[in-house]
């Protein structure tokens, strides 16, 4: 019995002490992220900004002159993931790149609004804003599911699609009324702690590339420069809060705007199954495939990526 006794006083010691370990790690982790997070949203703006109904600042680019053309990146990027496009697409159409809310210079919202229905009303109003009355859209991965969301709640404003491995699918298969996380402080606490282990070595972007040989140090640094935005972090975890609130992909049969499709062969985040599942849905698309390019085609052969697109528009 005494043995017993001494053997429940040692467990409970051990289960007191990993106790205090695990809330001395949490509150490291959200302490490395009060001074990880360290930029502001818009100190790296490039371009202007306007303002939602809802008060909320998005940034974009703008340049060229000709028929509107509007870009919109993947998750967690920005709208420099076009820096190897939008110049050229510049010589015959005015282009526009917009960070989407949460990410880039745009601003981070705390609450769970992420939605596509939310984020397709919001690129309605800043066409509003720009006098735009029908554009090409083009998108990439999570932009891709978005451009689709906006060409189905607002068809008038879309002329033509192009479609970068659009992650439609994946965005279909998320929780209806979004994931159920752990309080915020311990989530922020865990990614504090990934973000300090991690350093460059968790850079998205080592993982989207086809051939890592081609990724460049300025590819590594636009990502990374962001998740130090001041409420980066808070906003990742609004965005597994927010619902899935959108009409694709089980409405895909409904965009009829004609959508060229382009997918890297090497692509290893969104499988390359889905662009298949793609051309059988949705009524007017080609698909195009560059063979040795990943999640990121655009980046990685943007010559090929952009004669494509160049064609497509000019057809």
């Amino acid at each position: 019995m005494q043995n017993l006794k001494w053997k429940r006083i040692g467990l409970g010691m051990v289960v007191a002490g990993t106790a205090v370990g695990i809330y001395a790690a949490l509150r490291y982790g959200n302490h490395f992220l009060d001074t990880f997070e360290d930029t502001a949203h818009d100190e790296a703006a490039q371009g202007d900004f306007v303002k939602t109904s809802e008060g909320w600042r998005i940034h974009y680019t703008v340049q060229g002159e000709g028929s509107p053309v509007v870009m919109i990146h993947g998750f967690l990027d920005s709208h420099k993931t076009w820096r190897r496009n939008e110049h050229v697409l510049a010589h015959n159409h005015r282009v526009y790149t917009i960070d989407a809310l949460g990410f880039g210079a745009s601003e981070r919202v705390r609450a769970p609004i992420y939605t596509l229905k939310k984020q397709a009303a919001f690129l309605a109003e800043f066409f509003e804003t720009q006098k735009i009355e029908r554009a090409d859209v083009i998108g990439h991965s999570m932009g891709g599911a978005l451009a689709l969301q906006f060409a189905y709640d607002f068809p008038e404003l879309v002329h033509k699609l192009v479609l970068v491995a659009p992650a439609t699918f994946i965005y279909g298969a998320l929780p209806r009324n979004g994931m159920k996380t752990m309080p915020r402080q311990i989530t922020r606490g865990v990614l504090g702690i990934y973000e300090k282990i991690q350093g460059d070595r968790g850079n998205p972007v080592r993982f989207a590339y086809g051939d890592p040989e081609r990724i460049t140090p300025d590819a590594i640094q636009i990502r990374n420069s962001m998740m130090r935005v001041r409420g980066q972090h808070d906003a990742l975890i609004s965005m597994t809060k927010s619902k899935r609130d959108a009409n694709v992909p089980q409405e895909l049969y409904k965009v009829a705007a004609p959508t060229l499709i382009v997918w890297g062969r090497k692509d290893r985040v969104v499988p390359a199954s889905h662009a298949r599942k793609h051309i059988r849905a949705l009524p007017n698309a080609r698909l195009e495939w560059i063979e040795n390019a990943g999640h990121l085609p655009h980046e990685e052969e943007p010559h090929a990526v952009n004669e494509l697109v160049k064609n497509f528009l000019a057809e």
